[in-house]
């Protein structure tokens, strides 16, 4: 169900190392999660014939740079996304129509991140688009004169919203922090895997109030990568092919953080509604949900806006943590997601899912998991995927 064209699936999944501290080259790690992936997948560099990441511009190599690192001979389709698409999934999300619509057969993703960059991306990326990068331009002319700069300021406009027009408290946020600490608690990878309590999430540093610094994801230097073939190609490979049932992209009516239409939900709305309305299953069908967790208002925006949940019932839905938490009914960020793995910005969202339903995932390991799905993004930068096995 990925439009008229041919049907894709995610074929191999690859990680380099996941560290705080030093000053690792992003060149290597990205190679390492490049090289990880192809093998995973059962191919060779040579079988490669697209090239689709995502960057800030300054903080990962791109397409030609890991084309000849990585021996490719020729590259059919290929794109460096900068620097408004869905964070790390625009990379498979271009992969996927290129693959879909045969402008090229087996394609490479990958997002690499340095801590550095990842402490400064997001005030770079999510602001207000290219003019902003370089200068005071979109909304943030009006903002930066009174020392609001985004993100972390916008995150916490957007909580207070929530809370004063929808109800509920800042637990509800608590929750979704907690659960990334008993998730990582089982993920070797996951860079904070001590469990945290409800109390630990109330004290921890007020950033911008309400934001806690425990609803803020983890900086991090690594790399993660994936391949995406077509289905039929797929089902010659060693792996267990995970199918993409449909995807969706939305800007929303008026592409600002700031000005959106829906200040507290971005277009998570539209893209959740466009990707239901391309699937072949619904919310009922999904056996866990991958969502991107930059901070965790944008965890719950996705999970009422993918129809989990009635918009402003959350606090109910999460029952306190248990229905997403090991042996719930509906798991969430099953790796730790960005919060406690790293911040890997979301696509490493989509190699947990791919890995959850080959059966991959050990002691974390969701029982007979067959769909998933993935976000990634908010305000006017949101991108899904609907997951399934055959």
């Amino acid at each position: 169900m990925t439009g008229n064209g041919r049907a894709a699936a995610v074929v191999g999944i690859g990680y380099s190392p996941i560290t705080r501290g030093g000053n690792p080259a992003v060149e290597r790690l990205t190679i390492t999660a490049c090289r990880n992936a192809i093998d995973d997948a059962g191919l060779k560099s040579a079988n490669i014939d697209g090239i689709f990441d995502y960057a800030f511009g300054f903080d990962s190599p791109d397409s030609h740079y890991m084309q000849q690192a990585l021996g490719i001979p020729d590259l059919a389709a290929y794109a460096d996304i900068f620097p408004t698409g869905p964070s790390g999934l625009a990379g498979a999300l271009a992969a996927v129509m290129a693959v879909s619509s045969g402008a090229c057969e087996t394609a490479l993703v990958y997002r690499a991140i340095t801590q550095e960059a990842g402490h400064t991306g997001t005030a770079r990326g999510g602001g207000g688009g290219g003019p902003a990068l370089t200068g005071m331009g979109a909304s943030m002319q009006f903002t930066m004169p009174y020392g609001h700069f985004p993100i972390i300021p916008t995150i916490a406009l957007m909580m207070r919203r929530r809370m004063e027009e929808l109800g509920g408290s800042i637990e509800d946020y608590g929750y979704i922090s907690v659960n990334a600490r008993k998730w990582a608690a089982m993920n070797d990878r996951a860079v904070l895997r001590d469990p945290v309590s409800m109390e630990d999430y109330l004290n921890s540093r007020v950033l911008a109030e309400p934001l806690h610094l425990f609803d803020c994801d983890y900086p991090v230097s690594g790399a993660c990568a994936a391949i995406i073939t077509t289905a039929e190609r797929a089902r010659d490979l060693p792996k267990k092919p995970v199918i993409v049932d449909s995807t969706s992209y939305s800007s929303g009516q008026r592409a600002d953080w700031l000005q959106e239409e829906d200040f507290m939900f971005g277009g998570t709305r539209r893209c959740a509604d466009r990707l239901w309305s391309r699937a072949s299953l619904t919310p009922k069908d999904v056996d866990l949900m991958e969502l991107y967790d930059g901070f965790t208002h944008i965890t719950i925006s996705w999970i009422e806006a993918l129809g989990f949940c009635g918009i402003g019932e959350i606090g109910g839905f999460l029952d306190k943590g248990r229905r997403i938490g090991p042996g719930g009914e509906l798991p969430l960020n099953t790796h730790g997601g960005q919060l406690t793995e790293g911040r890997l910005h979301g696509l490493a969202h989509l190699l947990e899912a791919t890995a959850q339903l080959r059966g991959e995932c050990g002691e974390r390991q969701v029982p007979n998991a067959r769909v998933a799905v993935v976000t990634n993004g908010h305000g006017p930068q949101c991108g899904a995927m609907l997951l399934r096995t055959d």
